[in-house]
């Protein structure tokens, strides 16, 4: 059994932990990053995650720098070029991918995928899921959040997909169905109990606004976090997700 762990998350935690402004003279200001101590942030937060799961061999996943959704939704995440990383953050994930093993730890990366897809197509009964990002609870399974593990029923994870299927998402950039808030999404989602259902749902709730059901897929594709057997791996792939057949 794994714990899949969202490494991209947890290192930009710690180098952002770690990073401080200095002045290298009069007026002259730049970012500095501790390396040293970000690298230690981030061993401890996979020792307590080892310490909850300690029968679980530790992944670290990464995604791919590019993203199959930018061929669905060319804004797709797009807003995000304004915001800066943490100063260093790429040599600090060079340095977990080429000294995971001398760790004891896999690692775990997919063509034209994210981090979010690899951890959901790797994901298999009895793995564990270990992440801070609420879109991974459209994954069926065991998620380990805040020093808890949690179990995610199909239903729920099949739920709360249809919801970010319809609200959208302002930090990917994609806007889903216009006046639709988490809530709203939630109550028109609540009495339905299987993806049919749910699915009709939201193609009316789009077609409501004037959006036709090819609208919906677009922006339901750009939400979906691919699950097991939702990339081909053989031909290093993801297959696009497709509503359910009623």
């Amino acid at each position: 059994m794994k714990v899949l762990i969202d490494a991209e998350v947890f290192l930009y935690r710690a180098a952002a932990a770690n990073e401080y402004e200095a002045e290298w003279g009069p007026d002259d200001w730049t970012y500095l990053c501790r390396h040293a101590d970000a690298k230690a942030h981030f061993q401890e937060a996979i020792g307590d995650i080892r310490d909850i799961v300690p029968d679980h061999q530790p992944v670290l996943v990464f995604g791919d720098a590019f993203s199959f959704r930018y061929g669905i939704w060319p804004a797709y995440k797009a807003n995000r070029k304004k915001y800066r990383r943490p100063a260093g953050y790429r040599e600090l994930q060079k340095w977990a991918w080429h000294g995971a093993s001398a760790r004891d730890w896999d690692v775990a990366r997919l063509p034209d995928i994210e981090g979010d897809d690899v951890l959901g197509v790797q994901c298999e009964e009895g793995d564990v899921i270990a992440s801070i990002d609420k879109d991974l609870l459209t994954i069926p399974g065991l998620h380990l959040r805040d020093g808890e593990i949690i179990p995610v029923s199909r239903l729920k994870a099949d739920r709360t997909f249809y919801i970010q299927a319809l609200t959208g998402d302002s930090t990917d950039n994609y806007p889903g169905c216009p006046g639709m808030g988490p809530v709203t999404a939630g109550k028109a989602l609540a009495d339905c109990s299987t993806e049919a259902e749910m699915w009709r749902v939201v193609v009316a709730a789009y077609a409501k606004k004037g959006f036709d059901e090819a609208y919906a897929i677009t922006q339901a594709r750009c939400a979906r976090i691919l699950r097991a057997g939702e990339y081909d791996m053989e031909g290093q792939t993801p297959l696009l997700w497709s509503p359910p057949v009623s």
